[in-house]
């Protein structure tokens, strides 16, 4: 029986609310799931290499434009003043296109509405909408395209709109 993506979403929980816990693998059939929280080790068991058709998308396979925006070397932790966050609502890879034929949800300097999509977090080939939920400006976004995110990764920052 193949893991369902609400099985994904409740072993990622378990992760994220587990105190001493800092990674779990799961194997189920020819799924394995290799989760870590922000900070964990980095060590991973020992695997045999993967043929290209059985590996994920990497960020080498995106188009150049996707590339180029580059990332920083360590994930932002604090939301510099006056900006708020957008965040990753599970572990999985940052998308900003809805493929990779057409344009981004947003770019930096880039209006947003309240309710506007803003990328996609996908998890087993599930892809999760991300939804601005307020409106604003688009000022850093601090994931590169086909990387993966935490759980409550900060993947981009928004500048709020004035009240009028």
């Amino acid at each position: 029986m193949p893991l369902t993506h609400t099985d994904v979403r409740r072993i990622l929980e378990i992760l994220d609310s587990a105190e001493h816990l800092e990674s779990l693998d799961v194997t189920v059939g020819e799924f394995e799931l290799h989760a870590r929280k922000p900070g964990a080790s980095s060590a991973l068991p020992a695997q045999a290499p993967q043929s290209r058709a059985a590996r994920p998308a990497l960020a080498a396979d995106a188009p150049a434009a996707d590339r180029a925006a580059a990332a920083p070397p360590a994930a932002l932790t604090e939301v510099p003043a006056g900006l708020v966050a957008v965040r990753a609502p599970m572990v999985g890879t940052f998308y900003l296109r809805p493929s990779p034929d057409q344009p981004p949800f947003v770019t930096v300097g880039a209006a947003v509405q309240a309710g506007d999509t803003v990328c996609l977090v996908e998890v087993m080939k599930m892809f999760n909408t991300v939804k601005s939920d307020f409106a604003g400006t688009v000022e850093r976004v601090l994931i590169e395209n086909g990387k993966p995110v935490q759980h409550d990764q900060i993947v981009m920052l928004i500048k709020p709109a004035q009240e009028a």
